[in-house]
Protein backbone atom coordinates (compact mmCIF):
# COMPACT_ATOMS: atom_id res chain seq x y z
CA UNK A 1 0.00 0.00 0.00
CA UNK A 2 1.22 3.45 -0.84
CA UNK A 3 2.05 5.41 2.30
CA UNK A 4 0.26 8.66 2.79
CA UNK A 5 1.87 11.83 4.13
CA UNK A 6 1.63 12.52 7.83
CA UNK A 7 -1.74 14.06 8.73
CA UNK A 8 -1.50 17.28 10.78
CA UNK A 9 -2.62 16.44 14.32
CA UNK A 10 -5.10 19.32 14.41
CA UNK A 11 -6.78 17.96 11.28
CA UNK A 12 -6.70 14.44 12.64
CA UNK A 13 -8.43 15.58 15.82
CA UNK A 14 -11.11 17.40 13.86
CA UNK A 15 -11.80 14.40 11.64
CA UNK A 16 -11.85 12.06 14.59
CA UNK A 17 -14.78 13.76 16.27
CA UNK A 18 -17.00 12.79 13.36
CA UNK A 19 -16.23 9.07 13.10
CA UNK A 20 -15.75 7.33 16.45
CA UNK A 21 -16.86 4.06 17.98
CA UNK A 22 -16.57 2.71 21.52
CA UNK A 23 -15.67 -0.76 22.77
CA UNK A 24 -16.07 -2.26 26.24
CA UNK A 25 -13.15 -2.81 28.59
CA UNK A 26 -10.93 -5.87 28.09
CA UNK A 27 -9.07 -7.99 30.65
CA UNK A 28 -5.96 -6.41 32.12
CA UNK A 29 -2.73 -6.80 30.16
CA UNK A 30 0.82 -5.79 31.02
CA UNK A 31 1.67 -2.43 29.39
CA UNK A 32 4.85 -2.05 27.37
CA UNK A 33 7.15 0.56 28.88
CA UNK A 34 10.09 0.92 26.51
CA UNK A 35 10.33 2.30 23.01
CA UNK A 36 11.87 -0.94 21.77
CA UNK A 37 8.68 -2.79 22.76
CA UNK A 38 6.46 -0.65 20.53
CA UNK A 39 6.58 -2.31 17.13
CA UNK A 40 3.88 -0.58 15.13
CA UNK A 41 0.88 -2.33 16.68
CA UNK A 42 -1.62 -0.92 19.12
CA UNK A 43 -1.60 -2.31 22.64
CA UNK A 44 -4.47 -4.15 24.28
CA UNK A 45 -6.76 -2.35 26.68
CA UNK A 46 -5.48 -2.21 30.25
CA UNK A 47 -7.63 -2.84 33.33
CA UNK A 48 -10.95 -1.01 33.10
CA UNK A 49 -10.04 1.04 30.03
CA UNK A 50 -12.62 1.91 27.41
CA UNK A 51 -11.42 2.49 23.86
CA UNK A 52 -12.78 4.85 21.23
CA UNK A 53 -11.68 4.23 17.66
CA UNK A 54 -11.64 6.66 14.75
CA UNK A 55 -11.51 6.00 11.02
CA UNK A 56 -9.80 9.10 9.63
CA UNK A 57 -9.48 7.85 6.07
CA UNK A 58 -12.97 6.32 5.90
CA UNK A 59 -11.64 2.94 4.78
CA UNK A 60 -13.50 0.82 7.29
CA UNK A 61 -10.69 0.34 9.83
CA UNK A 62 -9.45 2.36 12.81
CA UNK A 63 -6.62 4.86 12.45
CA UNK A 64 -6.79 6.34 15.97
CA UNK A 65 -7.34 4.60 19.28
CA UNK A 66 -8.15 6.64 22.40
CA UNK A 67 -8.07 4.80 25.73
CA UNK A 68 -10.11 6.06 28.70
CA UNK A 69 -10.38 4.89 32.27
CA UNK A 70 -13.06 5.60 34.86
CA UNK A 71 -11.95 8.11 37.50
CA UNK A 72 -13.55 10.48 40.00
CA UNK A 73 -14.25 13.93 38.57
CA UNK A 74 -13.95 17.25 40.40
CA UNK A 75 -17.50 16.75 41.65
CA UNK A 76 -16.68 13.28 42.95
CA UNK A 77 -18.76 11.57 40.28
CA UNK A 78 -17.28 8.92 37.94
CA UNK A 79 -15.98 10.29 34.66
CA UNK A 80 -13.97 8.99 31.72
CA UNK A 81 -10.36 10.23 31.62
CA UNK A 82 -8.08 9.95 28.58
CA UNK A 83 -4.96 7.99 29.56
CA UNK A 84 -3.32 7.17 26.23
CA UNK A 85 -3.72 7.44 22.49
CA UNK A 86 -2.34 5.66 19.44
CA UNK A 87 -2.41 6.93 15.86
CA UNK A 88 -1.77 5.52 12.40
CA UNK A 89 -1.31 8.75 10.49
CA UNK A 90 -0.22 7.41 7.11
CA UNK A 91 -2.82 4.65 6.84
CA UNK A 92 -0.41 1.74 6.50
CA UNK A 93 -2.00 -0.32 9.26
CA UNK A 94 0.79 0.42 11.77
CA UNK A 95 0.76 2.77 14.75
CA UNK A 96 3.06 5.78 14.18
CA UNK A 97 2.40 7.86 17.30
CA UNK A 98 1.83 6.81 20.90
CA UNK A 99 0.84 9.30 23.64
CA UNK A 100 0.39 8.93 27.39
CA UNK A 101 -1.57 11.38 29.57
CA UNK A 102 -1.61 12.32 33.25
CA UNK A 103 -4.67 12.78 35.47
CA UNK A 104 -5.23 16.24 33.95
CA UNK A 105 -5.19 14.75 30.44
CA UNK A 106 -1.90 16.48 29.68
CA UNK A 107 0.62 14.65 27.50
CA UNK A 108 3.51 13.35 29.61
CA UNK A 109 5.14 11.08 27.03
CA UNK A 110 5.04 10.73 23.27
CA UNK A 111 6.68 8.13 21.03
CA UNK A 112 7.05 8.58 17.27
CA UNK A 113 7.87 6.33 14.34
CA UNK A 114 9.32 8.97 12.01
CA UNK A 115 10.04 6.77 8.99
CA UNK A 116 6.98 4.49 9.23
CA UNK A 117 8.97 1.27 9.57
CA UNK A 118 7.14 0.12 12.71
CA UNK A 119 9.99 1.10 15.07
CA UNK A 120 10.04 4.03 17.46
CA UNK A 121 12.61 6.67 16.48
CA UNK A 122 11.91 9.33 19.09
CA UNK A 123 10.43 9.45 22.58
CA UNK A 124 9.65 12.78 24.24
CA UNK A 125 8.94 13.30 27.95
CA UNK A 126 7.05 16.41 29.11
CA UNK A 127 6.66 18.25 32.41
CA UNK A 128 3.29 19.38 33.78
CA UNK A 129 3.55 22.61 31.76
CA UNK A 130 3.85 20.77 28.47
CA UNK A 131 7.55 21.57 28.08
CA UNK A 132 9.93 18.80 26.95
CA UNK A 133 12.34 17.62 29.63
CA UNK A 134 13.95 14.71 27.78
CA UNK A 135 14.12 13.29 24.27
CA UNK A 136 15.38 9.85 23.30
CA UNK A 137 16.30 9.46 19.65
CA UNK A 138 17.29 6.51 17.48
CA UNK A 139 19.17 8.51 14.87
CA UNK A 140 20.07 5.37 12.95
CA UNK A 141 16.34 4.53 12.67
CA UNK A 142 16.88 1.04 14.10
CA UNK A 143 14.52 1.52 17.04
CA UNK A 144 17.15 1.65 19.80
CA UNK A 145 17.97 5.08 21.32
CA UNK A 146 21.52 6.33 20.81
CA UNK A 147 21.03 10.03 21.59
CA UNK A 148 19.48 11.62 24.65
CA UNK A 149 18.61 15.31 24.92
CA UNK A 150 17.85 17.02 28.24
CA UNK A 151 15.97 20.28 28.70
CA UNK A 152 15.40 22.79 31.48
CA UNK A 153 12.52 25.23 31.15
CA UNK A 154 12.19 24.18 27.52
CA UNK A 155 15.84 24.90 26.68
CA UNK A 156 18.41 22.31 25.65
CA UNK A 157 21.12 21.94 28.33
CA UNK A 158 22.78 18.59 27.61
CA UNK A 159 23.06 15.98 24.88
CA UNK A 160 24.39 12.48 25.54
CA UNK A 161 25.40 10.21 22.66
CA UNK A 162 26.35 6.59 22.14
CA UNK A 163 28.48 7.05 19.03
CA UNK A 164 29.99 3.55 19.04
CA UNK A 165 26.80 1.50 19.35
CA UNK A 166 27.87 -0.08 22.62
CA UNK A 167 24.76 0.89 24.56
CA UNK A 168 26.81 3.28 26.71
CA UNK A 169 27.05 7.05 26.51
CA UNK A 170 30.51 8.10 25.29
CA UNK A 171 29.99 11.74 24.35
CA UNK A 172 28.48 14.59 26.38
CA UNK A 173 27.57 18.01 25.00
CA UNK A 174 26.81 20.82 27.44
CA UNK A 175 24.75 23.70 26.09
CA UNK A 176 24.40 27.26 27.35
CA UNK A 177 22.44 30.05 25.70
CA UNK A 178 21.55 27.91 22.71
CA UNK A 179 25.21 27.07 21.95
CA UNK A 180 27.56 24.22 22.82
CA UNK A 181 29.72 25.24 25.75
CA UNK A 182 31.89 22.12 25.94
CA UNK A 183 32.05 18.52 24.73
CA UNK A 184 33.38 15.62 26.76
CA UNK A 185 34.46 12.29 25.27
CA UNK A 186 34.99 8.90 26.95
CA UNK A 187 37.81 7.27 24.98
CA UNK A 188 38.23 4.06 26.99
CA UNK A 189 34.62 3.03 27.65
CA UNK A 190 34.59 3.48 31.43
CA UNK A 191 31.77 6.04 31.42
CA UNK A 192 34.03 8.93 32.46
CA UNK A 193 35.11 11.89 30.32
CA UNK A 194 38.75 11.50 29.25
CA UNK A 195 39.01 14.39 26.84
CA UNK A 196 37.38 17.80 26.49
CA UNK A 197 37.18 18.59 22.78
CA UNK A 198 35.80 22.07 23.17
CA UNK A 199 35.39 24.55 26.00
CA UNK A 200 33.84 27.99 26.00
CA UNK A 201 36.43 30.65 25.24
CA UNK A 202 39.05 28.18 24.07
Amino acid sequence: MTRRPLVPLALAAALATACSSTQAAAPKATPKETAEDLTGVHEKQQGNEMVKTFDLFHEGRPDVWEYYETAAGSDGKPTQRLVRKEMDLNDDGKVDVWRWYNEKEQVVKEALDLDFDGKVDEVIYFDDKGEPIKKELALDFKGKPNTWKYYEKGKLVRVERDTKGTGKVDTWEYWEGGKIDRIGVDTDGDGVVDQWIKKSGS
